[in-house]
């Protein structure tokens, strides 16, 4: 080879290589497909509203369930215990699919929440609602007040956390108290759900149906009964009141009064007057500070800003609730008049009262 050619081939070799580069550059290249992220559907886990008790995603529980259409009701409660306690149970009924239950709350109540058939009541019996809220542990709470094979109901602390069933009363030098878990709340408009004294006897886990007439059973022509006229309640019986007569339903409310025992006011530290009168409470004060002249909306936003001074001041947002659902759903209704019936207990209420009896007692007919 040439000195010539040698140089021309070098010379060639220097311009190829660059160009073969930028060439292979532009060259189209198959690369992996962006998969994307792979987003969880969002869902309802059926949060407990009572005791925040949070519900945990369904893959990590079998039991529970997204609550894609939420019913009326679906209001999922966590039984909790004093550090999370056990998983609630899925609420039952509150939409297409069960509510997840909620996890643990210092004292949360089981996730039922699912609404039961009512049928208006063709006969039953006579009564009337009261209301109260004395803070002491109820009577169906002792293990030898409820029948063979009922567990007894749960009671708190002073700090709203479940304790064993031998603890003494808070009204009788102890530690245990009603669980904050116990108020009322509204299923829908014309339906709620509670828990109530009754006169004494073997009614411990009971449930009844009480259907409202329009009028007082001793407060004249109230306002609040008129309103409250055509709805219904079903509650469970948890206590018993010497001074409760027969056909009376003594509805536990906060802010309703504490009649014959306190354990409110060391509880919560509450002075006795904020605690509204002692048989009547919240309603009886206001009726008190307004006389004769009060008209129907006056009383409730009077016992509405009460429960707020007295409880959601103090953080207390559980019997705030049920405070606010005697004024509002209830219609701050004074001793109404109604008829009742024993029925089957929706799983709302005895995953609440930890108390399940399946004995239903027809005296009073349909």
């Amino acid at each position: 080879m040439t000195a010539r050619t040698t140089r021309m081939l070098r010379l060639w070799i220097l311009c190829s290589v660059p160009c073969l580069a930028w060439a292979c550059a532009k060259m189209p290249v198959d690369e992996p497909q962006d998969q994307g992220s792979q987003d969880e559907p969002d869902g309802d886990n059926g949060e407990g509203d009572l005791n925040d008790g949070q519900g945990e995603p369904p893959s990590q529980d079998p039991g529970e369930g997204t609550n894609t259409q939420a019913g009326q009701s679906g209001q999922g409660m966590g039984t909790g215990g004093a550090t999370g306690g056990t998983a609630g149970r899925g609420g039952a009924g509150g939409g297409v699919n069960p509510g997840a239950g909620g996890r643990g709350g210092a004292t949360g109540a089981g996730g039922g929440g699912g609404q039961v058939n009512t049928t208006p009541i063709a006969t039953g019996c006579r009564g009337y609602a009261t209301r109260f809220w004395d803070c002491c542990k109820p009577h169906c709470g002792w293990q030898s007040n409820v029948p063979n094979g009922v567990s007894p109901m749960n009671s708190c602390n002073r700090s709203n956390a479940v304790v064993g069933s031998n603890e003494q009363s808070s009204c009788n030098g102890g530690n245990a108290h009603m669980c904050y878990g116990l108020t009322s709340w509204a299923v829908n408009a014309q339906l709620a759900y509670g828990f109530a004294a009754t006169s004494s006897g073997n009614i411990c886990g009971r449930c009844y149906q009480l259907q409202f007439t329009g009028e007082s059973h001793n407060a004249g022509n109230d306002p609040g009964s008129r309103a409250l006229s055509g709805k219904t309640m079903i509650v469970q019986a948890i206590n018993i009141g010497y001074d409760v007569s027969g056909g009376q339903f003594d509805i536990a409310i906060p802010g309703g009064g504490v009649g014959a025992f306190n354990a409110c006011s060391s509880q919560w530290g509450v002075p006795n007057q904020e605690l509204g009168a002692q048989y009547g409470g919240f309603l009886t004060n206001c009726k008190n500070e307004f006389g004769g002249n009060a008209n129907h909306a006056a009383l409730k936003s009077c016992v509405l800003k009460k429960c707020d001074s007295v409880f959601k001041s103090r953080g207390l947002q559980e019997l705030a609730a049920g405070c606010r659902w005697f004024g509002e759903w209830f219609e701050a209704a004074d001793n109404p008049a109604l008829r009742y019936k024993e029925v089957p207990c929706p799983q709302a209420l005895t995953m609440r009262s930890g108390m399940n009896r399946s004995d239903v007692n027809n005296e009073c007919g349909n």
